[in-house]
């Protein structure tokens, strides 16, 4: 663990731990996935999403003219043990209601210009 304290301050925002748990269920995510599950402006969801890259927990990569999202794989060992520990214990209800939403919304997403919903380019 390169800096326990900075990885702990990042988790510490409920915010950032719901777009953890969104990343460790689905995987890679744009910001306007991100955006929608969390109802969240685009502002907020990328001061959040760029607090968690900066802190090495997540990485991004472009395609078109989307980012997205993605637990880093090269993340150390620990720090992946405790975030799949994290995920697989968010069973309450509120969580389950997240993750159905996230579902709902994988689900619902039309084609490669999903983003546009909102009139985002």
């Amino acid at each position: 663990m390169k800096d326990p304290a900075q990885f702990f301050k990042a988790l510490s925002d409920t915010t950032r731990l719901q777009i953890i748990a969104l990343l460790m269920w689905e995987k890679e995510l744009c910001v306007c996935d991100i955006e929608h599950v969390l109802d969240l402006s685009q502002s907020k969801a990328s001061r959040h999403l760029r607090y968690l890259l900066n802190s090495g927990i997540l990485t991004d990569k472009r395609k078109n003219v989307w980012i997205y999202y993605s637990i880093d794989k090269d993340l150390p060992v620990s720090e992946r043990k405790f975030l799949d520990l994290f995920s697989k214990t968010t069973k309450s209800k509120e969580w389950a209601n997240l993750k159905l939403k996230l579902e709902d919304w994988v689900k619902g997403k039309l084609d490669a210009d999903h983003c546009n919903i909102k009139g985002e380019v």
